[in-house]
């Protein structure tokens, strides 16, 4: 071993001598908002929420533990596609995707009620105006807290739940079903003017006849899901309002995460028992 490898064993012990203790926080802790406690991660978000682009609605299932944000889109942003933003609305809405068939009828029933419906002015075309974050929960590997620091005391509150947001795309899944729905609805007239169209009195029409076995097909559906998948689909959205975290409301909610009682603790946990808790293998086993 060298001079200089000396003198850096020296200067490395010195350092670690010299680590001293800044300071000492007795520690409280408080469960009075742990089973609301939800940590949020934002695997696709680099820069935080600002008061203009923070979410604008919000819906939770508590017992699936799901949770979905709205962000709002600036439609007036020059990035902003409208011809696409008018393609996506389509999933936001209820309304049904008109077919030919829709527009004949349209056009039939104007006629008979008079050219006046016309000049009517066309409403502006709806735009797909907010993206929204669904949430996937995160299996406990560990356990996280919130820490906050009041007087020179150290209060935590266990978190209840952690989920990951991304963006979902619900919305196309409904147009895709409105126009399923479309097809069905100009095959269905297709046949029927087929059937107009062939069928002649005293001409024998053969009928084709096909049973589904309705309790099969449920069942095999049924297996295709969990029964944790389920119940979530069941469970109803509740609506839920957010608040900045520089809001009042989120101030006065705040001050639930500072411990009133400050009883001392009573740990009944042995030294042996700690050590299996961190440890997979147990000293028993050893």
């Amino acid at each position: 071993m060298t001079d200089m490898d000396d003198r850096m064993n020296v200067d490395h012990n010195n350092t670690e001598e010299e680590d001293e203790v800044l300071a000492e926080y007795p520690i409280y802790l408080t469960t009075e908002l742990s089973k609301y406690l939800y940590l949020f991660q934002y695997p696709m978000r680099s820069i935080p929420f600002t008061p203009r682009t923070g979410p604008n609605a919000a819906r939770l299932k508590p017992r699936a533990k799901m949770v979905e944000l709205d962000l709002p889109l600036d439609t007036r942003s020059p990035n902003y596609s409208t011809e696409r933003g008018e393609d996506f609305a389509m999933g936001l809405n209820d309304k049904t995707i008109k077919t030919a068939y829709d527009r004949r009828m349209e056009e039939h029933e104007e006629e008979m009620m008079g050219r006046g419906s016309n000049k009517l002015k066309k409403k502006e075309e709806e735009l797909l105006d907010r993206m929204t974050l669904t949430s996937t929960e995160i299996p406990s590997q560990t356990k996280y807290v919130v820490g906050v620091i009041r007087d020179d005391e150290l209060h935590i509150t266990p978190i209840n739940t952690t989920v990951q947001l991304r963006p979902g795309f619900k919305y196309i899944d409904k147009i895709d079903e409105k126009w399923k729905a479309a097809n069905k609805r100009i095959q269905d007239v297709e046949k029927q003017e087929e059937k107009k169209q062939n069928a002649e009195p005293g001409t024998a029409q053969a009928v084709q006849v096909s049973v589904k076995n309705a309790e099969r097909e449920g069942n095999v559906r049924k297996n295709l899901y969990s029964m944790s998948v389920r119940n979530a689909d069941e469970e109803e959205w509740q609506p839920i309002v957010y608040y900045d975290e520089n809001s009042l409301q989120a101030e006065t909610v705040s001050e639930k995460l500072y411990a009133q009682c400050k009883e001392p603790l009573n740990c009944i946990t042995t030294n042996s028992d700690y050590i299996d808790q961190l440890s997979s293998v147990k000293v028993h086993d050893v």
